[in-house]
């Protein structure tokens, strides 16, 4: 009972996380009335998020390994609660801005001290595959719900209500979290953490997204914008050569030895890439093209969000079973880029009937709920147990920073793409389908060297 309780506990971190990065998007046209900021400006409010999320996580993992799993759950969730009240009462966008990014941090530590969490609770092997598989499909389904969510609460309650809604929720995890998961075990000798590689590799990641982003105006200042790649370069060399040098690394590049580490983190930054494009691509053409409102959208995804739910539960164990995990992972890659087929088909054709049926139902329902428990799965299993936070630190990087810099590049394609007069959409599209092509191939390629 329980181990049932601890679970519950960590899948309602990951799922209200999971939940705010998609939940966002049925809410930024109105934020855009709101703070009178277009879609170029408004983007960032999610790319400051996980690019934060993503550079601070490595250090969450860190903590939780030598200062106490509970200890640093408790803290990241207390500071996302008190960032999410801040961020409903937003005066302004750079109030707004500043409170994304203390989101991010505060997930950055609840997250990887949960998964530590979970796989210090769930010692024997099947059983912690099948809680590390709740987990992630919690995630899975957190990203699917959303959408339907936060259409419905935007247009009823107002935007503010999309950071609101975590207040309780993530309040009773807190409480729940006091009492029953267990104390923390004093470590013997207490290791520096490293704080300002984590700061280091979070400001390089938020230059690679304006870099990537600002790449369609390099002809109006090409002089500055060299100077800030060569900033970019050089402190990219910089933190790699700290680390390498370093008594207590952030990164130990040797856990990168693992070929279940390795795929599993190239596969959560593809993943992380094309979900969160393609829910960004999805909000716009649903309300912008379409002329949904966002309650209308949110209930037209929603049955969606439950037959993940249903899938998750249902189907995916019975999938680990049968294939394993890296074809499982295949079989949600194919689902993922079928989805984005179908919504390429349904954008040129003119059919919505397309998006609905085809590219919501692959993606929102298949491919999340089995595709993202795998890569989790794949990034820790194969990782001693001293180091399993730390693992679970660079697999969340690897898919908010997958995100990050995916939504920049696609947002790259549609500007491009309408200062040439081609179709934005199209442009958006392909580089999705590119990546989906990548994840696959990559999957396959680990199937076959572990076969």
């Amino acid at each position: 009972m329980k181990q049932r309780i601890i679970l519950t506990v960590a899948c309602m971190a990951i799922f209200f996380e999971a939940l705010d990065v998609s939940v966002l998007n049925m809410a930024i046209p109105q934020m855009e009335a709101f703070f009178h900021f277009g879609p170029d400006a408004i983007q960032w409010v999610q790319t400051v998020y996980v690019l934060f999320y993503a550079g601070l996580v490595l250090l969450g993992g860190r903590l939780a390994d030598t200062r106490g799993r509970k200890r640093i759950f408790i803290i990241g969730a207390f500071v996302f609660v008190l960032a999410s009240l801040a961020a409903g009462f937003s005066p302004g966008f750079a109030w707004l801005l500043v409170c994304r990014a203390l989101q991010g941090a505060g997930v950055a530590l609840a997250i990887p001290a949960a998964m530590a969490i979970i796989t210090n609770t769930f010692t024997e092997a099947t059983a912690r595959n099948r809680a590390l598989g709740i987990f992630g499909a919690m995630a899975g389904i957190g990203f699917a719900t959303g959408l339907a969510i936060g259409g419905l609460i935007s247009n009823y309650l107002g935007w503010q209500w999309v950071f609101f809604i975590n207040v309780p929720v993530i309040g009773l995890a807190i409480l729940l979290a006091v009492i029953y998961i267990p104390a923390d075990e004093k470590p013997v000798i207490k290791t520096p953490n490293n704080a300002v590689s984590a700061l280091l590799i979070t400001m390089l990641m938020m230059l690679a997204a304006w870099l990537i982003h600002d790449l369609v105006n390099i002809g109006q200042h090409y002089t500055k914008y060299g100077m800030w790649m060569l900033l970019f370069i050089g402190g990219a060399i910089f933190f790699v050569r700290r680390e390498l040098a370093h008594v207590s690394p952030l990164v130990d590049f040797r856990l990168f030895r693992l070929r279940g580490v390795i795929t599993g983190n190239a596969g959560a930054a593809l993943l992380g890439s094309m979900f969160l494009s393609y829910i960004f691509m999805l909000t716009l053409y649903l309300q912008h093209d379409l002329h949904f409102s966002p309650s209308q959208a949110g209930l037209l995804l929603f049955p969606f969000s439950i037959l993940s739910g249903i899938i998750s539960k249902f189907v995916l164990p019975r999938l680990f079973i049968r294939l394993g995990v890296a074809k499982t992972g295949i079989l949600g890659y194919t689902c993922m880029l079928g989805g984005i087929l179908f919504f390429v088909a349904s954008y040129f054709t003119a059919y919505p009937l397309l998006l609905i049926l085809g590219a919501v139902a692959c993606i929102n329902s298949f491919g999340m709920a089995i595709t993202f428990p795998c890569v989790t799965i794949l990034a820790v299993q194969s990782v001693p147990e001293r180091q399993q936070g730390l693992a679970s630190g660079i697999n969340g990087t690897a898919n908010a920073l997958g995100g990050g810099l995916g939504l920049s590049l696609v947002g790259l394609a549609m500007e491009m793409a309408t200062l040439k007069g081609w179709s934005a959409y199209g442009a958006g599209l392909s580089i999705l389908v590119v990546i989906g092509l990548l994840a696959i191939g990559q999957l396959l390629w680990f199937y076959r060297r572990m076969g």
